[in-house]
């Protein structure tokens, strides 16, 4: 297994009384009309009947392969068909090497992964496109022992890993297979004692019911939010039973909040030394808890307990491992709204609002709740919203106007509490509450249809569950085609070349070869025939879209229904494999032209000082250096973690923190990016946050900060002020980190303000003309005597720029002017192009008053 034993495995999956909750949910669920699943014992018992006694030979090694194709159910499959039509052809045609592999699976003492891998090696030897998957291993087991090992559908391996927090990537087919075997394995042994007589089979079909029937997940998902709730009513009564909790915790757990909070101040310095006190002596009183606030608490002129009591202080400790959890629940409730009939034609925000139990500013409360509401919207407040909260008194649900719509109060609500609550009886009152919400809005707005939109659909036999496969095969479905899908996907599933171009900064004739390439894998590996125009053109995008032309004469492609299945349901985990790629100090020193001193110095000074503005003249690439300075401190290219924004003259502290902006109701109140930003970091306290701002000095800083600047001081970081429009409270948490840069040959920015300079450590980067810059232009094809024309050409402007007495070294021109080569570019255009477009404007505007010295610069 890629990187969890089994008593990781286990550990997380017996974390909570989660999988007791949803066991017991599905035992209910085999008793309604709705369960479906029995026929998978009656195939499988036969099955078992006819493989277990038989031995596998090359005499009937195919008869097997086509009683196993035959067996397979054409609706519930256990495989996708041309799995086991591959096995098929590959047992006719190599009935003695098939015959020896399939004992080898069943026999083998190698582990579960070798067995499968072996299989599927000597397969693709022998066809390099037949498709053996983690499905059709799991099926041929089970088909042999359903007592002992489980049918694989990689849906359920996905949402159960995301269900109980299993942190693994996919790895090969083996590995994946004996990963959920280990899964089901720990859920029997640890269910059986209460239930006697369960099977292996039983708990595949448990796990594949509650990963696919709403009833089953959003039931659990209330149950568990609904206990959580109670819990954390009576540790507001009682924090010493939360300090009891909190103590319980597992020694991993208890060491990554040991590490999160080391290196603190103010209250989370409390948090840290509580911790401590509980990992050395395995508990903690509320009598050494005072003890502890009261040490730090003298450390400070201030009153840092001012907004804090022992439930709020505790909260985090106690929420840290549960909070993945149950933002997980309520994604899980808020789907199942989305996907009800009757919300049909409403263009839902995905899995937005999931307000856990921090909402309230971290402190934490027995209330989660979740809006599911209309795209249109600046937010939620100004929205009507399906809503559903859960606090320690029930569950209350319904239609509900934000507190910032004209129809506020006039909600919709039902209340009842946790025993009560069925999901039938949640369904049928939120369908009801979406008729009559579509009734309002047909009464509202006229619809429109475009009757001349031409559309292009063709029919594709590829099911979401092959896509599943698919998208997990890098021989098919490479990482540069994950980039395109998934922006294709966060686009509201369509987009022309030119919305992806935009929004991957490429140009918008760079998918065309990719796509008919992917489609081309995609056919070879699946047999499925190729859509044709009517005049026998291939039309090969058909594959992966359908398509129509906008209102504005754009073609737009429109991922396949089954293809969005698909991506929707491993979105979180494409998403981070494409977005999370390991970078380190080493990738920094190569790709930027700074040595190793200079970078731990300002390395060193952003973690001191959390506000750091690197300044330098143009051309230097301060904002290249400023992303890949968080890169390399974060470990990973994670630009969930990063934000840019560029100030101006008319940025105010509305769009920075919260203001009243307009929307298609008037005006709402609505917070701005970098209130958003500190919210994302203050869910995340163990990973750090970058914030970069570029052209810094061009804003006017009193008036987007206000009263940030106190607050983003380095000692001031987790304290709270009130907010002036929302009367809120806000903290700029310390694990912000401010990054800022300055262009030290603006002539049209004002002076910093001291209050500002004196929070930012500022850092100069200079022009880098050195060894690894011309390393770099090197490798990009150069040639020796052009990187020479190039020194002498910047040599002798820079002289003169650095020695005028109305100018200095902070006018000098910067390497990244020619930093990149196009690869299909002439050398002598290049650098004639940049001189003539780039460099000669900027030298005129330095020399605005003496001409003569630019063009003297110049000639030549």
């Amino acid at each position: 297994m890629e990187s969890m034993n089994i008593e990781d495995l286990q550990r997380t999956l017996l974390r909570d009384n989660y999988l007791a909750i949803s066991f017991k949910k599905y035992l209910a669920f085999k008793e309604t009309e709705q369960y479906d699943e029995a026929y998978k014992l009656e195939i499988l018992s036969r099955l078992n009947e006819v493989m277990k006694p038989q031995e596998i030979t090359e005499r009937n090694v195919a008869e097997m392969a086509r009683k196993i194709q035959k067996e397979n159910p054409p609706a519930g499959s256990f495989v996708h068909w041309s799995n086991t039509g591959d096995l098929v052809k590959y047992a006719e045609e190599r009935p003695e090497e098939v015959a020896e592999l399939w004992n080898h699976l069943y026999k083998s003492p190698h582990s579960l992964e070798e067995r499968i891998e072996a299989f599927r090696e000597a397969g693709k030897a022998f066809n390099s496109q037949l498709s053996l998957g983690a499905p059709l291993f799991g099926y041929l087991l089970a088909a042999m022992d359903l007592e002992k090992y489980p049918l694989y559908k990689q849906e359920v391996f996905t949402d159960l890993k995301r269900s109980f927090g299993i942190e693994l990537k996919l790895g090969t087919v083996g590995s994946n297979y004996e990963t959920y075997y280990t899964v089901c394995q720990i859920a029997l042994e640890h269910l059986q004692p209460v239930y006697p007589g369960l099977s292996m089979l039983d708990i595949q079909d448990f796990f594949f019911c509650s990963t696919q029937y709403h009833k089953i997940k959003v039931e659990s998902a209330v149950e568990y939010l609904y206990g959580l709730a109670a819990d954390l009513a009576m540790f507001k009564q009682s924090p010493e039973k939360m300090l009891d909790a909190i103590s319980n915790l597992d020694s991993s757990t208890l060491q990554a909040l040991r590490n999160v909070y080391q290196k603190s101040e103010k209250v989370n310095l409390i948090k840290f030394k509580a911790i401590e006190k509980i990992i050395e002596f395995g508990h903690l009183s509320i009598e050494e808890l005072e003890d502890i606030k009261e040490d730090v608490k003298q450390r400070y002129d201030t009153n840092i307990l001012q907004s804090w009591n022992n439930f709020t202080i505790l909260f985090q400790l106690y929420y840290f491992d549960k909070k993945k959890k149950v933002t997980e629940e309520q994604r899980k409730i808020h789907g199942a709204i989305r996907q009800l009939e009757e919300a049909n034609g409403l263009n839902f925000v995905e899995d937005k609002v999931l307000n856990g139990y921090s909402w309230n500013q971290n402190f934490g409360g027995s209330e989660c709740w979740l809006a599911v509401y209309e795209k249109g919207h600046a937010t939620h407040r100004t929205a009507p919203q399906f809503f559903v909260s859960i606090d320690e008194n029930g569950i209350r649900y319904g239609l509900l106007y934000g507190d910032q719509h004209a129809k506020r109060g006039e909600d919709s609500l039902f209340i009842t509490d946790n025993e009560s609550f069925t999901y039938e009886e949640f369904s049928h009152n939120m369908r009801t509450l979406l008729i009559q919400y579509k009734e309002q809005l047909e009464g509202d707005v006229p619809s429109k249809v475009n009757e001349d939109k031409q559309i292009y659909a063709f029919p594709s036999s590829i099911t979401a569950e092959t896509w599943a496969e698919l998208l997990h095969d890098e021989t098919v479905v490479k990482k540069s085609d994950m980039e395109y899908l998934i922006k294709m996907l966060e686009l509201g599933g369509g987009a022309t070349a030119t919305q992806l171009a935009q929004a991957l900064d490429k140009h918008f004739s760079s998918f065309n070869t990719p796509v008919v390439q992917l489609a081309k894998r995609v056919i070879a590996s699946t047999g499925v025939p190729v859509p044709h125009r009517e005049n026998g053109e291939p039309i090969y995008w058909a594959i992966l879209f359908d398509g129509e032309y906008t209102d504005e004469h754009h073609f737009k492609w429109i991922l396949k229904p089954a293809l969005k299945e698909a991506l929707e349901k491993g979105r979180e985990e494409f998403t981070l494999e494409a977005t999370k790629e390991p970078y380190s100090k080493d990738d920094f020193l190569k790709e930027v032209f700074m040595d190793e001193e200079k970078y731990n110095t300002i390395a060193n000074l952003l973690r001191y000082k959390k506000n750091m503005i690197l300044q330098g003249p143009p051309g230097v690439g301060k904002t290249f250096v400023s992303k890949r300075l968080a890169y390399s401190l974060m470990g990973e290219k994670d630009d969930s973690r990063v934000q840019v924004v560029q100030f101006h003259q008319s940025y105010a502290y509305e769009d920075f923190v919260m203001g009243y902006r307009p929307d298609e109701n008037g005006f709402s109140l609505q917070t701005g990016i970098f209130y958003d930003f500190c919210q994302s970091a203050l869910e995340n306290p163990d990973k750090d946050y970058y914030f970069i701002i570029d052209e810094i000095n061009r804003g006017n800083l009193s008036k987007i900060f206000g009263e940030l600047f106190m607050l983003i001081e380095g000692d001031k970081r987790d304290e709270y002020v009130t907010m002036g429009y929302s009367k809120r409270k806000f903290t700029v948490p310390a694990n912000v980190y401010l990054i800022g840069t300055m262009n030290t040959a603006d002539r049209s920015l004002a002076q910093l303000e001291v209050a500002l300079r004196r929070r930012f450590a500022f850092v100069s980067i200079e022009p880098a003309f050195n060894e690894k810059w011309k390393l770099a232009l090197d490798q990009q094809g150069v040639s020796a005597r052009m990187i020479e024309r190039i020194l002498y050409t910047v040599e002798k402007i820079n002289r003169e720029i650095v020695e005028d007495y109305q100018l200095g070294a902070g006018y000098a021109i910067g390497h990244s002017f020619f930093g990149f080569k196009p690869a299909e570019m002439d050398e002598n255009e290049w650098f004639q192009g940049i001189i003539s477009f780039e460099i000669s404007p900027l030298l005129e505007e330095y020399f605005y008053d003496r001409p003569e010295v630019a063009r003297g610069l110049l000639e030549g």
